[in-house]
């Protein structure tokens, strides 16, 4: 199980950080992301931003937990996402709402239901967040046409520099055969911000292979 340790944290590690936004019925090529290897396409708002692996690898070292043997396994083990998209460009100083897709491997728990693989996520997250809260129960669901499992929580994200940012997670863990997608959605909990209808059109814009 600690395998997914590094996998889980990364997936929900949150960039610092109103446009009009919308995906239309079909996405301009500028605005999507396809990998042929991961068989995924995600399509992000016209004014939203896709993140470089360096942006992400900055924000993650800037993160603070609880757990001081958890925080050095994320800054030095985390794996980077597939793909990441944030509102507005980075660096950004303040809690930027994104999107984080990972794709792993499953190993051993090939063959794990969704509902299931979810509640192996959730220690982690309760180890590396004090105050992290399930506020929405793990649920069925369905994501780009496969099977998945659902969360929503609230917990808080303290920088370097101490600063602390009340933060809303939606989860997703979507299990394709021998891999699994973690689908994380993150940003304020409050404020102009929340950005429940931007994250509902690119989750509404995922297309997964069988």
């Amino acid at each position: 199980m600690r395998s997914l340790v590094p996998f889980v944290l990364a997936g929900v590690i949150v960039l610092f950080g109103i446009c009009p936004s919308g995906l239309g019925k079909e996405c301009e090529e500028v605005n999507t992301f396809t990998s042929s290897t991961a068989g995924f396409t995600i399509c992000k708002p016209e004014c939203w931003s896709f993140q470089s692996a360096e942006a992400i690898a900055e924000n993650r070292a800037s993160a603070r937990m609880k757990d001081k043997e958890l925080e050095k396994l994320v800054r030095e083990r985390a794996n980077a996402p597939l793909v990441a998209l944030t509102r507005f460009p980075e660096p950004y100083d303040d809690l930027n709402p994104s999107v984080q897709v990972m794709f792993r491997p499953l190993g051993q728990l090939a063959d794990t239901a969704p509902d299931e693989l979810m509640e192996i996520v959730i220690g982690p997250l309760q180890n590396a967040f004090e105050d992290f809260t399930v506020i929405e129960e793990i649920q069925e669901t369905t994501v780009g046409g496969q099977a998945a499992a659902y969360m929503r929580a609230k917990y808080t994200v303290a920088n370097a520099g101490g600063r602390e940012f009340k933060t809303l997670a939606r989860l997703w863990i979507v299990p394709r055969g021998s891999f699994m997608f973690m689908i994380s959605m993150s940003g304020p909990q409050k404020g102009p911000h929340v950005s429940e209808e931007e994250f509902q059109l690119v989750l509404d814009s995922i297309v997964i292979e069988d």
